[in-house]
This record gives C-alpha cells, sequence and structure tokens, in this order.
C-alpha cells in the first residue's frame, strides 16, 4: 500500500473558549499529562510514518517554533506557514499547501486540537480505493442535550441524556486531500465552499470512525483528553 508521507497541520487559533489557559502560550501548547496537544499529534504521526509535518501558524506563532524548531528532535521535518488567525479554515489551508510547496499525490491535512485513536492506515487505505478528491474522517454526531424518542400520540418512549447519534455523522477535522484540491481551494471556510463543489461532483468520502474521537475546545474536554491519554499503555501506536 502507498504511504502517506506528509500531513498539514493548522494551529494557529486562540483557543479563546479555553481561557486563562491561552492567555500566556497557544492552543497547540497546552500541556496533557505533561506533553504538549500537538506534540501528541506529531508523535502520532510520526509513527504512522509520516515524514514531514508543515504547521500553519498563527496566534503566538513564535512560541510553537521555539518549541518545535525544525522538527529533528522529534525524528520529523517541519516546517511552518503563517496565516491570519481571522480567516477560515480554507484560507488557513490554502496558505500552508501554497507556501510549503506540497507535490505529494496524497496528504494528511487536519485541525491540531484532536485526540483519537482513528487508525490511518485504514483511513488511507479506504481513500485510495475510492480515489477522490478529499476523504473526511467522520463519527457519530454528539449532542449535549437530551435526546428523545416519542410514539402514538406523542408519548415519550425513550429519553437519553446527551450522547451520541447512531444515524447522523459529523466531521471529525482529519482529512485526506489529492493534490487537486489545490483547485477547489478560494478562501472562507473549507465545509461551506470546496467540500460542497466536491459533493456536486461526487468527489469526496466519508471514513467512518466509532472509535475514540476527541477535541480540545474547553475545559471540560481537556479533562476528557487527559483521563482518555491516562488509560493508554505507553506507548500506544497509532494514538495520540
Amino acid at each position: 500500500m502507498v504511504e502517506i508521507k506528509t500531513a498539514v497541520i493548522i494551529a494557529g487559533g486562540k483557543g479563546t473558549r479555553l481561557e486563562e489557559k491561552t492567555e500566556n502560550f497557544p492552543k497547540p501548547l497546552i500541556p496533557i499529562l505533561g506533553k504538549p496537544l500537538l506534540e501528541w499529534v506529531i508523535e502520532w504521526l510520526v509513527k504512522n510514518g509520516v515524514k514531514k509535518v508543515v504547521i500553519g501558524v498563527a496566534y503566538k506563532k513564535e512560541m510553537i517554533k521555539n518549541h518545535f524548531g525544525n522538527g529533528e528532535k522529534f525524528g520529523i521535518e517541519i516546517v511552518y506557514t503563517e496565516h491570519d488567525e481571522n480567516g477560515g479554515t480554507e484560507d488557513a489551508f490554502k496558505t500552508d499547501i501554497e507556501k510549503s510547496g506540497i507535490e505529494d499525490e496524497n496528504f494528511y491535512a487536519m485541525n491540531g486540537d484532536q485526540i483519537t485513536n482513528l487508525d490511518l492506515k485504514e483511513f488511507t487505505k479506504f481513500h485510495l480505493k475510492k480515489g477522490g478528491i478529499a476523504t473526511l474522517a467522520t463519527v457519530n454526531l454528539r449532542t449535549n442535550f437530551g435526546i428523545i424518542e416519542t410514539g402514538d400520540e406523542n408519548q415519550i418512549v425513550k429519553f437519553k441524556e446527551k450522547g451520541e447519534l447512531e444515524d447522523k455523522k459529523m466531521n471529525a477535522g482529519i482529512y485526506i486531500f489529492n493534490k487537486k484540491i489545490k483547485n477547489y481551494l478560494e478562501g472562507g471556510n473549507i465545509e461551506v465552499n470546496a467540500f460542497r463543489k466536491l459533493i456536486k461532483e461526487k468527489k469526496v468520502y466519508s471514513f467512518h470512525y466509532k472509535g475514540t474521537w476527541l477535541t480540545v475546545n474547553d475545559k471540560k474536554e481537556l479533562k476528557k483528553a487527559e483521563e482518555f491519554l491516562k488509560e493508554l499503555e505507553v506507548p500506544k501506536e497509532n494514538t495520540f
């Protein structure tokens, strides 16, 4: 199987929902069990055969550059691109891809704030088999509200406090792009622009994943990420 050697990571956001935790340093450097969030991501990519990582930076960018350097201490090549922290995801990916000069046939792309045990090898195999321009990792839709099912005469027959909707999928923010994605990136948010164009052309696919997937957007999610990582054997393949 063809291996993917390059990954693009958007790491420029402020992480405002983490409040005081990002006042003095950027979200990618928030410690989880004594290690920065983005470091977990990079180590996971290295274990999965990635040789080069492009990191798109904005907010407190120099701190990120100083910590990770050229990637030598992590056994990987790291290059940086700079973008507007107020721009959309499509703006960020467009800048990262164009300024870093990526020429790989296929490459990973992601928001840099996920903790998951997604199997990248299976993800890659699926993408190559389908031959699309973009493959999105998707998970069951989560809700913070109580879920109600009704029967005859509007009687409530089932009540589930929060949880997942198994019949609905949501974007996990982890992708595989073919190099042709460059032709679809114009600016704004990628979900609104490029993905909608690819849907019309039937060139985008969903790789549905039922394992662990967490974002780290607020203090509650940060705690969940810590709890998940504590349960892992160290080191653990295919997990960050």
